[in-house]
């Protein structure tokens, strides 16, 4: 059996399925005849669902049996296409991570009525955490950005650099929200903020940097082509 087509994120590089019409790391749109859905379309599919989601997901929750692996690597999603991943024996942050993945897995695969039933259900697992890290903030910018709701975007990159005013995926994704808006002074000047704060910031190790290493590489090369070719 052959293997799935691939090719690199015009963006930020990262490898993407052949089909793939949007990134899954910087949610940038991949070529010129990508039709993405409409974000009105989105915001009218996600509030016909989120009111059931949100039940279940809070159901989920308060049913769960967590593990006591604090800081333990997610577990992985298993489930088919349009059905939900198997979070009942996760912790309540693995259970978020899997329904992260699993949005972004069908961002990537272009499944948008998968990204609109698990999005709401994403979002209000990470809310059900509490206090939340920037790699948290990060995810939920991230589903909000590829499902339109960009101020929600520029929000949560804005409650990372309140925990750290130079974070490096505040930069990231502050260029997922202007990549969608189709912003190109924005783009630039997320670009030009990285590479401003990386130096410093990529030696602290943050575990986060660690776990979206790829994308960060990724995006560093292509603020630096962006950046050194002009203003």
């Amino acid at each position: 059996m052959n293997a799935t087509p691939k090719k690199s994120c015009s963006s930020c590089g990262a490898s993407l399925n052949a089909t793939a019409q949007f990134c899954h790391s910087c949610g940038a749109k991949q070529g010129a005849e990508s039709k993405p859905v409409p974000p009105a379309l989105l915001g009218l599919v996600a509030f016909a669902v989120i009111a059931v989601v949100a039940v279940i997901a809070y159901s989920v929750g308060k049913s769960s049996t967590p593990q006591a692996v604090p800081g333990g690597p997610s577990a992985p999603v298993t489930a088919g296409p349009g059905a939900p991943p198997d979070i009942s024996n996760m912790t309540p942050r693995q259970q978020a991570d899997a329904l992260f993945n699993r949005v972004m897995t069908a961002h990537e695969n272009g499944d948008f009525a998968s990204v609109n039933q698990f999005a709401p259900m994403a979002v209000n697992a990470y809310s059900m955490l509490g206090e939340l890290d920037p790699d948290a903030h990060y995810h939920i910018g991230l589903m909000s950005a590829i499902t339109g709701n960009l101020d929600e975007a520029r929000a949560r990159a804005e409650s990372i650099q309140a925990q750290v005013p130079v974070h490096l995926l505040a930069s990231l994704l502050r260029n997922s929200a202007a990549q969608m808006a189709g912003d190109e002074a924005a783009i630039l000047a997320a670009k030009r903020t990285f590479l401003e704060n990386y130096d410093a910031e990529i030696v602290t190790g943050r575990q986060e940097y660690i776990d979206h290493q790829r994308s960060i590489e990724s995006f560093k090369a292509q603020a630096e082509a962006a950046v050194g070719g002009g203003s």
